[in-house]
């Protein structure tokens, strides 16, 4: 066979210009699992054990107020108002510092937005306004019915504005749970720390309703039976609610946590890998053409 017919050896001289590498199929190529260094988050853990010590001197403190002062002073007492202002603010602190950990730990997707500190922020906020909205809602209509007690108008608008507090109130809570969701966290738990205080709080109206008032009454209301019956009316789901807090903000920190700690562990396998990478051979490296 002719040298000019062999597609290896060519006709003419190899050219001289052409000085690209080129890499066998099989050569092993690196690849990362991560390719920047984990975020830095806010420790929330201290938030937490602080926000359940709050709820849990809150409810003492109004026990034992109930039971010192009498009917009518709880809700006015700077001793009970104290320690409520306390939870609302490490509520609000904490809602703030998990959602800005979870939006650096989990990017965002075309379906899923990030989570935004300043949307929880303001949801609990707009939350803890919406009681004393339907209180003043309802008192209005109670005036209104004193002078009409057949307008139905009046029933409407009350209902109206009770049903749109109550949806404000859930709010926070949903917007925790679709979060919790997104990051991988149990959402029935997050979505229980607003429906199993709720169903405390019927419950103790219930048990008030059914004679719990009457049998308390019976021998003379003293102290200790009014207090019985706040613990019942208020403590029984104000504990739950602090439970449910408990559980609801614990689960979502794991998550996190469990999240960065894998974010080094790739992180740092990713170092080693990289650093356990063989030198180049010669064969890589292109030659040196001398000018000239």
């Amino acid at each position: 066979m002719d040298s000019s017919d062999d597609p290896v050896r060519g006709s003419g001289p190899a050219p001289t210009g052409d000085h690209r590498v080129v890499v066998p199929h099989d050569t092993p190529t690196f690849v990362p699992l991560r390719v920047d260094p984990p975020p830095r988050l806010y420790a929330t853990w201290w938030v937490r054990y602080t926000l359940f010590l709050a709820q849990i001197v809150g409810l003492a403190v109004v026990l034992l107020t109930e039971y010192s002062i009498g009917p009518g002073g709880v809700a006015t007492a700077p001793v009970v108002v104290v320690p409520y202002v306390l939870v609302g603010v490490l509520l609000v602190t904490w809602s703030g510092l998990a959602m800005f950990d979870a939006a650096r730990l989990v990017p965002a997707t075309r379906y899923h937005p990030p989570s935004r500190a300043w949307v929880a922020m303001t949801l609990w906020l707009v939350a803890f306004a919406s009681p004393v909205i339907a209180v003043a809602a309802i008192e209005w209509a109670r005036e209104r019915f004193t002078e009409d007690a057949d307008d139905l108008g009046v029933v409407v608008a009350t209902v109206a504005v009770v049903m749109i507090c109550f949806l404000f109130v859930w709010f926070p809570f949903q917007y925790h749970t679709r979060q919790a969701h997104r990051i991988g966290a149990p959402a029935r738990v997050v979505a229980a720390w607003f429906w199993v205080p709720l169903l405390a709080a019927v419950g103790g109206l219930t048990i008030n309703a059914l004679g719990l008032h009457e049998f308390l009454a019976g021998g003379g209301f003293t102290d200790w039976d009014r207090t019985v019956q706040v613990a019942v009316i208020f403590g029984l789901p104000a504990l739950t609610f602090t439970l449910s807090t408990w559980r609801a903000t614990t689960v979502f920190d794991e998550v996190i946590e469990i999240r960065w700690l894998r974010w080094r562990t790739e992180w740092q396998q990713t170092l080693d890998a990289l650093a356990a990478q063989p030198a180049p051979g010669p064969e890589h490296v292109p030659p040196v053409v001398p000018h000239g």
